[in-house]
This record gives structure tokens, sequence and C-alpha cells, in this order.
């Protein structure tokens, strides 16, 4: 190393040192969930839906994303005492306009408010944070952060161990009596509202005993120690106060009531939630969730949500469905899918194409292992950029393009899994995760009947020929089969992409 090197070298090493993490300081109070009131509106419609009051939860499955949205905006309207929400995202757009009004006004009404945020994407809307905050009845906590006296590169270099770890749950919890669990994050493209794209995905929407559990692991991450008051981050509000925020997000409400999509959420709101329209199943459900401690990456933190749910694929007898918006299985899922194939367990996997794939490092190193999942007899279908544009559903579904986030597995006909969790390394070791499980045959049996019946037309499977070479195989909208002998989605210039990530050491950070 030449000397000049030398030198530059150690003043950066110096330089960073001089910005390296500090202990930060702020107070906080520990606070729990409230109990269900059964005189509240919420508990009562529980109990109208047929509450069996025998330990089994009610279930209703939450596919579409305008009833969805509907869902949150509906539970947020008729809370009485309490509100707990937990997000990996909330974006700053119409959607996140209507989610975070809603909470809005039902502090206004004395309801509290705690909202937990992962701190990814939180800052271009710091002043809003600030002012809600103020509000007596909201209490926003902002999981680890990103202090706003450092760049992310300085982060990055300095304190990369702690930012990489992130919480992705996503939970919304009203009055103790009903949750929302699933994949979805607060965003546009969640809710079938974006025009240039939008992802099919899953929540659960619950009462009864899981509904305590899922308030449980709320409280868990709440009161951890990467739960930080968003005073603390982002300081008082400065920029406009309360009253401000208030009249802002009216006319951002508004706004989006006159839209098409306003139009679209009052129809999804009497189809499904007027009286007598919804219905749940009751069955046995259970939450299952990582501990808050694996955000510092200790081996003694608890099990993880991983190693919770691995009972279920060990003794699986027949099938294993999964459908995972993310999935980089590495050399040790390949060699554990291969084993359940080889015990006579039939292993199918759901994820995206490379044009339906908004991350492109995840589909590159997917890809790479597609011949060793075929070879092991696992089944590969990978969701068609255009399967809305087929479908032809929703007020952006015929012009938009489609993408895969949902985050799903069956085992057996019996269990079904609905959660935030992905199949991929990110979700095993290095994010916070959640999920409820559910024991019901017959919903089981229903949903991959749905998925069955939608994979010819709205996705491509992937075979093996005999030659080594991939083969993908899709249905047309008069019905012929369709075949192509080369990836059938993305430009050059995405293939190129991908050939390039696929040989990055980066796989272990997916």
């Amino acid at each position: 190393m030449k000397p000049c090197a030398v030198v530059v070298c150690v003043s950066c090493a110096l330089g960073l040192t001089a910005c390296a993490p500090k202990t930060r300081t702020y107070e906080k109070t520990v606070t729990a969930s409230v109990p269900a009131n059964p005189n509240t509106t919420l508990a009562q419609a529980a109990n109208r839906l047929g509450d069996p009051n025998d330990g089994r939860s009610g279930v209703r499955l939450v596919s579409d994303g305008e009833q969805a949205l509907v869902s949150r905006l509906l539970l947020a309207a008729e809370a009485e005492q309490t509100i707990d929400a937990q997000y990996y995202l909330l974006h700053n757009d119409p959607t996140g306009h209507l989610f975070a009004a809603s909470l809005l006004q039902a502090a206004d009404r004395g309801v509290r408010v705690r909202l937990l945020l992962d701190d990814m994407d939180t800052s271009s809307y710091d002043a809003m944070t600030a002012a809600l905050d103020y509000h007596e009845n909201i209490e926003i906590r902002l999981f680890n952060p990103f202090w706003r006296n450092q760049s992310l590169l300085i982060a990055g270099l300095t304190d990369f161990k702690r930012i990489n770890r992130r919480m992705h749950n996503k939970s919304m919890t009203a009055d103790n009596a009903f949750t929302i669990v699933g994949g979805r994050n607060i965003g546009a493209e969640y809710f079938l509202a974006r025009e240039e794209m939008n992802y099919a995905d899953l929540d659960v929407l619950a009462a009864g005993p899981v509904v305590n559990e899922v308030s449980q692991s709320f409280d868990a991450y709440w009161n951890s120690e990467f739960a930080v008051p968003a005073r603390a981050v982002v300081g008082e509000p400065e920029e406009f106060s309360l009253s401000e925020a208030r009249g802002r997000l009216n006319e951002l409400v508004e706004e989006a009531k006159q839209t098409q999509y306003g139009a679209a959420l009052r129809r999804s709101a009497q189809e499904n939630f007027a009286d007598g329209r919804l219905s749940l199943e009751w069955v046995p459900a259970r939450l299952y969730a990582d501990p808050p401690s694996k955000a510092a990456g200790l081996e003694n933190s608890g099990p993880v949500l991983a190693s919770q749910l691995l009972p279920y694929f060990e003794n699986a007898d027949s099938e294993v469905n999964i459908v995972s918006a993310y999935f980089v299985p590495r050399n040790k899922g390949v060699q554990w899918m291969t084993e359940l194939e080889n015990r006579g367990v039939d292993v199918k996997v759901v994820t995206n194409s490379l044009a339906s794939n908004d991350v492109a490092p995840v589909y590159a190193h997917y890809a790479k292992k597609r011949r060793a999942l075929l070879r092991g007899g696992v089944e590969l279908f990978e969701l068609r950029p255009d399967a809305y544009q087929v479908q032809q559903r929703g007020i952006n579904w015929a012009q938009s393009r489609s993408g895969l986030h949902s985050k799903a597995f069956a085992v057996d006909d019996r269990y079904l899994f609905v959660g935030s969790f992905n199949w991929d390394p990110r979700s095993v070791n290095i994010n916070t995760e959640m999920g409820i499980l559910i024991d019901s045959p017959a919903l089981a049996i229903q949903t991959l009947g749905a998925l069955d019946e939608a994979l010819p037309a709205y996705t491509y499977q992937v075979t093996l020929e005999d030659t080594g070479q991939l083969k993908w195989t899709t249905r047309g909208e008069d019905g012929a089969i369709l075949e192509y002998g080369s990836e059938p989605t993305g430009s050059t210039w995405d293939h190129i992409v991908a050939g390039f990530l696929s040989i990055l050491p980066i796989g272990s950070q997916l």
C-alpha cells in the first residue's frame, strides 16, 4: 500500500470514529393493551358474528386491496377505546392520508392511539409525525430509528449492523376486539390505488382469542428498547401545529374522496361490510411472531419465527404450498425442499417473475437456484406481470402491472399461514416478522382450490426439459397453452442486470 493511501485510509477511519453511534437518552412510558370491553361496538359485532367463546377465533381472508383498506378505515371509525397499529411502511400518499386521518379522528373521539412504525421510510413526513404525536391521545414510536443528525451514508458506514435490522411486522388492532394481520403495508400499491403497478396481497381479519395474542406481541415491541418515542427522533412540531396538520389531512382526505378510487372504496364498504354482509370462520388460530430482541441480532433472544414454524413442515404428510413475494432459498433451502420431496411431500412455490419483481437482486438470487429446485422435484410458478390486466377487476387493474406481495403457506390441506414472512434470508435471520396460523381443513382446501384455479392463467409454470433447458408455460386469454423457451418477461437490460446481480455475494442480505 502506498504511503499516501495509508494516510487517506487512516484519516477516513478517524473521521468515521468521530461519527460513531452515540448513546441516546430519552424518556418513555411503558403502556399495555387494554382488555376488550364486551360493551364496545366491535366486541358486540364479534358476538353477532358467532363467537362461540370456546377458544376458537373468527377469521376472514382479505385478498382484495380495496376491501383491505376499507377494513382498516372501518376499524378506526368504530373504535371506542384503543387502536394499536404496527407497520413497516406508511406512505405519504392518498391511502396513507386516509389511514392517518382515520387515526386522528379516532383520537379526537377519545380513543388511545399507539402507532409503531419502522423508521425505514418516515423521514419524508417528520413534520406531520411531530404534529400528530403532539395529540394527547396519540403516541408514535419509531422502531430502530435513523437518527436525523446523521446522513444515511454515515449511518450505513458506522451503524450498519444495527440499522440493517428492520421491523417488517404489519398489524392493526381496534378495542382488542378485531385485528388485521398480513402482508400489506400502508401505501397505494398495496390497496389497488396506483395506476402503474399494484400488488397481489393477503391479510387476515380476525376476532376472538388470537386478537389478544396480537396485542401481547404489539406490547412487547412497543415497550422494547428498539421502539423510540417519535419526538426523540424528529423533535418538537415546528413546521405546523396539530390544528394545521388536521386541516391539511382533511384537505387531502376530501381530495381522495372525490376520486374514482374514493368511489370504489365506498362501493367496497357497502358490498362487504353492510349489515349482514360480513362473516367469519370460527377456527383454531394462533399468532406466531419474532421476539423484538431479534433486532439486536442476539442468539439468545428467543426462538425466531422460522424455527417456531418448522415443526409444521417436519410433520407434513402430503404437500406444502408456498406463496412468497421474495423467495431466495439458498443452498440449504434447496436441500431442505428436496428432502421434503424425497419423503413424499409435494412442494409448490409461487413467486414473482423478473418483470413482476420490484427488487432485482431478490429475483437474481432466486433465479440461480431454479434448476436445482426443479431437479429436486419442486414445482415453480412465477406471476405474470399482466395478471391484473387479464383479470380486469378494480379501477386500476386493467392497466396496471402486477406484482406479488403475498406471504402465505399451506401444509397438508389443514394449516394456512398468512403474515409478513417471506421465504428469504432477511425474513429468517434479519428482520422481525409475524403472522397468523389457521388450523382449518375447510379454509385451507378452499384457499388452495382458488390458487390452483388461478395459476394456469395468471402465472408461468417453470419446468426443466431433459436437455436442461427451462420452459415457461401459461394459458392465453383464449385458453390456448403458450410455451416459451426463454424467459418471457423483462427487457434485455433487465436480464443483463439480473445476471450481474446473481454473482454478487449478497444473498445472505436478501
